[in-house]
Formats: C-alpha cells, sequence, structure tokens
C-alpha cells in the first residue's frame, strides 16, 4: 500500500515540489512577453513532474522544442536555452540555432540558463563560438526532480560509469550540492552513514562545501574566529583497486552556523549514502513486483512505458481519449490514484486483485437496472462515477499484467531464472558451462552479460583458463566492439579473473539475503521472490543496534569500499529542533530518513525499502535521493562502449575553414 499521504516524507516533498516549481516559474517572469523555450531533451519530460505545459504557456512560453531538433524557425524575439551544465557537448546547438538566427537576420534575444549551475567549461566552450549574438547565461539551482511520493531523481544516468570507470567525480560533486540544498532548506541533517569510495567521495565534497559557505559567512559577518579541522574519515579507495579494509570514522564535524532562511519545520534525521558498486547484487538479480518488472521488460523512462507494438494499445488508443494511454504510451506518473496501490505488488499477487477490482465494476454497471429510488439513484451514481474513472486505469493494467506473466512464464525466462538460483547458491553444477553455451549460441547479449557478471561478483571472479576462454567467445559471437565493454567491466572488479576465495557465502549469512521460513508478507525479500536487497539490509542495519553499522563491522568489511558514520554538530536552534523531532518521536512521530543511491536504484529496492518502512511498523519513514531509476539493462549500457567503436571518424577539417569551425 502506498504511505499516507499525511507523512513526514509527503511534507518535504510537497516543500520541494512548490520551491522547484516557484523557481522555473520566477525565472520565466524575469523575461517578460513571449519566449520560446529550447530544452535538453534529458529534461524534457522530468520537467513534467514540475510544471504543466498550460503553466509554461500562462508564464509566457509560447512553443518548446528540443536542443536536438532542426534550427527553430518559429517567429519570437526571446529565446530561452534551458540544458544541463555536464552535457557541455549541447552547447554546440545552441551555437548553431544562433549562428542560424545571425544568417537570416532575426534578431532575438537569448538566455542560456544551465541546471544546476554554469561551470568554466560551459563558458569556455560558449565563448569559443565566436556568436555575435545578445546572449545572457544565468544558472537555476534544480537539483533534482520530485519524482514520485517519496523520490528524488536527478535524472542523471550514466553517473556509475563516470565515477568507477572513467574516474570522474563531477557528479558526486552534485550530488553534494543537492544534499547542500537539503540542509539549507530542512537543517542539517545530525547523523550521517555513507558506504563505497563514491559515497565517500559525496561526503567529503559535502563537508567541504559546508566548511566554504561557513568561511564565506564568517567573512560577511566577522566573529571570533573557529578553528576549523577536517573531519576524520577513512582515505578513499585508490581507482580500480582491490576492495579495501574498512576503517571507521566517527569524528564530529566543526560548528556550523545555520544558513539564514532555513526552514525548520519537517527535517531529515539522518542520511544514508550509497555506492551502487558496493551492491551490484540487487541490479543484476530479477524482481518481481509490478513496477520492478515493467522497467525491466519495457523500460520506464520518467513515468512513461512505451507499449506501442502491444495489440491491445493499438486498439485502444484508435480514436478515443484515455487518460493514462497515449500514442501507444502508458503514462504511468498520470496515474496518481491507483497505480501507487498496486505498483509494489508481488507480480503473482496483481493478478487475482486486478480481476477482482473488474468483477467489482461489472457489477457496479449491472445494478443499474435494480435502482428504484431516488436515494438509491444518488448513491449510484457516486460508485458508477468510481467505476467509470477506475475502468480505463484497470484495463491497462491487467493488460500490462497479463504481458509481464507471459514473459516470467515463457521457457526462455524460466532458463534464466534457474542458471540465477545456482548462481546465488553456487551449485557444484557450474552454471559457468550454461552461460558458455549460451554465448556459443549467441542468446541475447544483455542478458547474457547480465549472468556472466553475476556469476563473477558471487564468485570474486572466473578461473583463468575459463575467463580467456569466455572472453574469445564473446568477442567471437558478438563482436570486436564490446571488447573495450570487457575492459571497463574489469576496471569496475565486476568482471575478473579469480585470484582468492569468494565471501559470498559469508555475505549472504550476516546480512540475511536469503531469509529462510520468511513471511512475505512481512519481508522486504518479497521484491525478489526470495532475496533481500543488500542496500536494503545495510538500510535495515541502522536500527537494528543502538550503536548502529559499528555493531556489525565484520559484515562490513565483506563489502566493497570504505564505509563511516559521524554526526554533524548542530547550531543553537537546529540543536533545539533535534530536541524537540527527539522527543516527538518517543511520543510516536516516524523519523524520517534520507537514503541517497550515487549510481541509481532499481524499482525493486525502492519497493523493499517501502516494506521495511511497514516491517518497522512506520517508525521510520524513507525519502530516497538517487541519481537515476535503473535496471541490469541500463546499467550494462552505461558501460558499454558499441556506441564509441561504432561512431563515424570526424571528417577532417575543409581547406578555408574557419578555425573556431574546426573545434569540436
Amino acid at each position: 500500500p502506498a504511505m499516507a499521504e499525511t507523512s513526514p516524507v509527503s511534507e518535504l516533498m510537497e516543500a520541494l515540489r512548490t520551491d522547484v516549481r516557484a523557481k522555473l516559474l520566477d525565472f520565466l517572469d524575469e523575461i517578460p512577453g513571449r519566449k520560446v523555450m529550447v530544452m535538453d531533451p534529458t529534461i524534457v519530460r522530468p520537467l513534467d513532474f514540475i510544471v504543466t505545459p498550460q503553466e509554461m504557456k500562462d508564464h509566457g512560453v509560447q512553443n518548446w522544442f528540443k536542443l536536438t531538433d532542426p534550427e527553430v524557425s518559429v517567429d519570437c524575439s526571446q529565446m530561452i536555452f534551458l540544458m544541463r551544465c555536464c552535457r557541455v557537448e549541447l552547447i554546440d546547438w545552441i551555437a548553431k540555432q544562433i549562428l542560424a538566427d545571425e544568417a537570416a537576420g532575426k534578431d532575438r534575444m537569448y538566455v542560456v540558463v544551465f541546471l544546476p549551475r554554469k561551470t568554466e567549461q560551459c563558458m569556455e566552450r560558449l565563448n569559443r563560438k565566436s556568436i555575435r549574438a545578445n546572449v545572457k547565461v544565468v544558472e537555476c539551482a534544480i537539483h533534482f526532480f520530485p519524482f514520485d511520493r517519496d523520490i528524488l531523481s536527478m535524472e542523471a544516468p550514466g553517473v556509475f560509469n563516470e565515477f568507477h570507470v572513467l574516474g570522474d567525480p563531477s557528479r558526486a560533486f552534485y550530488l553534494a550540492k543537492a544534499l547542500r540544498f537539503l540542509q539549507a532548506k530542512f537543517g542539517t541533517i545530525p547523523t550521517v552513514h555513507a558506504i563505497g569510495a563514491a559515497g565517500k567521495t559525496v561526503v567529503d565534497i559535502m563537508l567541504r562545501l559546508r566548511k566554504d559557505e561557513q568561511m564565506s559567512d564568517a567573512l560577511k559577518d566577522p566573529k571570533p574566529s573557529q578553528e576549523f579541522s577536517p573531519p576524520g574519515v577513512p582515505s578513499m579507495a585508490p581507482h580500480g583497486s582491490q576492495p579495501p579494509q574498512h576503517r571507521e570514522g566517527t569524528q564530529q564535524q566543526p560548528h556550523e552556523q545555520q544558513q539564514s532562511g532555513t526552514e525548520l519545520g519537517p527535517g531529515i534525521d539522518e542520511v544514508i549514502i550509497l555506492d551502487r558498486r558496493v551492491d551490484l547484487f540487487s541490479v543484476l538479480c530479477s524482481p518481481f513486483t509490478y513496477q520492478a518488472l515493467i522497467h525491466e521488460a519495457l523500460g520506464i523512462h520518467h513515468g512513461v512505458v512505451d507499449v506501442s507494438s502491444a495489440a491491445w494499445a493499438q486498439e485502444r488508443t484508435r480514436g478515443q481519449a484515455h487518460p493514462i494511454l497515449r500514442n501507444g504510451e502508458v503514462f504511468l506518473s498520470h496515474d496518481k490514484t491507483y497505480f501507487p496501490d498496486i505498483r509494489d505488488l508481488h507480480i503473482n499477487s496483481l493478478g487475482p486483485l486486478l480481476r477482482g477490482e473488474a468483477e467489482t465494476i461489472r457489477t457496479t454497471y449491472s445494478e443499474r437496472d435494480n435502482v428504484t429510488s431516488s436515494g438509491e439513484m444518488a448513491d449510484y451514481i457516486t460508485r458508477f462515477k468510481t467505476a467509470q474513472a477506475k475502468h480505463p486505469l484497470i484495463e491497462v493494467h491487467t493488460n500490462l499484467a497479463q504481458d509481464l506473466q507471459n514473459k516470467i512464464q515463457s521457457e526462455d525466462y524460466r532458463q534464466h531464472l534457474k542458471l540465477e538460483d545456482d548462481i546465488t547458491a553456487q551449485s557444484s553444477q557450474s552454471p559457468l558451462e550454461s552461460i558458455q553455451d549460451w554465448i556459443d549460441d549467441q542468446k541475447p547479449f544483455h542478458e547474457v552479460m547480465r549472468l556472466l557478471f553475476l556469476y563473477s561478483l558471487v564468485n570474486n571472479g572466473i578461473k583463468a583458463k575459463q575467463y580467456d576462454q569466455i572472453k574469445r567467445g564473446i568477442i567471437q559471437s558478438y563482436g570486436d566492439e564490446h571488447e573495450l565493454t570487457l575492459s571497463n567491466m574489469e576496471r569496475v572488479g565486476i568482471l575478473r579473473k579469480q585470484e582468492s576465495k569468494s565471501v559470498w557465502s559469508s555475505t549472504k549469512t550476516q546480512f540475511n539475503l536469503f531469509p529462510v521460513d520468511a513471511d512475505p508478507s512481512r519481508d522486504m525479500s518479497y521484491a525478489y521472490s526470495g532475496y533481500a536487497p543488500l542496500s536494503a539490509r545495510l538500510v535495515e542495519m541502522m536500527k537494528k543496534s543502538p550503536t548502529g553499522w559499528r555493531a556489525c563491522q565484520d559484515a562490513l568489511n565483506l563489502l566493497y569500499g570504505p564505509y563511516l558514520e559521524f554526526q554533524q554538530q548542530l547550531d543553537v536552534s537546529e540543536a533545539t529542533h533535534a530536541n524537540a523531532a527527539e522527543q516527538a518521536m518517543a511520543q510516536g512521530r516516524p523519523s524520517v530518513t534520507l537514503v541517497c543511491f550515487v549510481g541509481g536504484v532499481t524499482y525493486g529496492e525502492i519497493a523493499a525499502i517501502r516494506r521495511l518502512s511497514e516491517m518497522e511498523e512506520g517508525r521510520r519513514r524513507f525519502l530516497v535521493l538517487t541519481t537515476e531509476m535503473l535496471s541490469a539493462r541500463k546499467l550494462l549500457d552505461s558501460v558499454s562502449c558499441e556506441t564509441v567503436v561504432n561512431q563515424v571518424p570526424p571528417e577532417e577539417p575543409r581547406v578555408g575553414q574557419r578555425p573556431e569551425e574546426r573545434r569540436r
């Protein structure tokens, strides 16, 4: 069931949604008159979570286009470009549009808006384009999108690849900025936990930003000097190294004055920052909740599912309006009444529920002839309207669920699940032979790689002789372009030669990843039909002991990367607020825990975390902050080099070409 709308998390989400919406609309109002907006394609759909098209029109936006579309020729004197600062390559499209306008003699005023901030790299690339038009550059501090009633998503794909493969920590910086924004708005988060190299990097940057803000405030308002000491946190694991031994940082952080304007209403009591590399098992294992299966099978892109190839979708969209099905796409984000109640159900529980709902609707329709009095008619009309509104939703979800059932009941899928179970159980019958056969048979690349990487992670690598055979088989079956993909996986440590004993058996036991005799209606393992996500177990372990992770150091030493936990010092007003919050929690108010995923989170994990709140009888409510919504396929795509290998080489510059035109 969906969380109650009156929960502290709902209050936080509403405050954040209002803040983000106000930032965007206030910015539009600063540019009076009619304007055209040209947007980064990756934020077009996420903007739907903030504002409606009608609101954009009400604030002067005449039309909007994607930055990758052909040059915009619409007649308007003001043009706004809205883009993420990390997508520097889009500046070339902006320059192309402005230069085309100059060539056509169009006189416009241009505004380039960088989210969440403008960077030197962006400014340098913009300056190199020799644009002579009137261009104003601004930044808009939108760090994330309110993706769901308990999910904040940066919608920033590829963070895992950038950090662990390319060694680029820039997205970690933006995540740290997002955490600082949350603390500026709701107060310093008293308790901080982090695990993994990326998690520690986010903490390091967050603390550095905090110190910079502190020193900046001190310069603006001089006070008796304080000594600033660095936090006692463990050093980061060297890039590409083996998982290091963990050390624990428990020193308190320097005193920080509360930023002016901080709202001390709803607050966040603790934050847990999880590096995706710590738990890749939960990405590679098969989930069984409704929303997670949709994402794995069809892909959910910003709350939208493409079902255009399904016959039932084609029939339903012919010549009739539908509340959530349009042009072959299901807008799950638009279904705020029914989908939140069924998205986390196990697929086996969903079918009977939908059939029962459909029968209730049919019964309601058939009762019309039995209505005799005006009182009965008024009651019937109410029930009829409810049934009529729910009917098209039930119809879509019934068809979607049936498609998913057909998939998981297919012979191929059953073979995959059997092999997956053999891998996680470390069966004596080597699953590696089956994987090698599938490679030789050229079975779907993503599915073969998913199982191969899961095998490598569980067994701490592959024996050298088999490893070389498998690499040769992959190149022969799927092409030379995947040689770089395998190299990337080796660098991350997902695919490697076996050099030491596997710790999977100990990990399973220490974290109770496959609970025996667990009640499916009460345990988080229901989301994966028997497997409890490691990430959710880490969140659970915070409250299993009064000393948190310190009570399970031996278990944490089995995992990748350093871990740390410490208390942040609060100023007087924050300490007063924290004391009041503790008293309220003692009287039954739930605490709020922010769970932050660096590199993405799956819908299966979110379902498990929501179930964890129910297991704890609502004493903790969870708010998830993630860089993106992840699936096994998306993870593999992010580290794949196939597109790089297949790119057409750049053309040589033509004779007489201007220097700035040669730069790419």
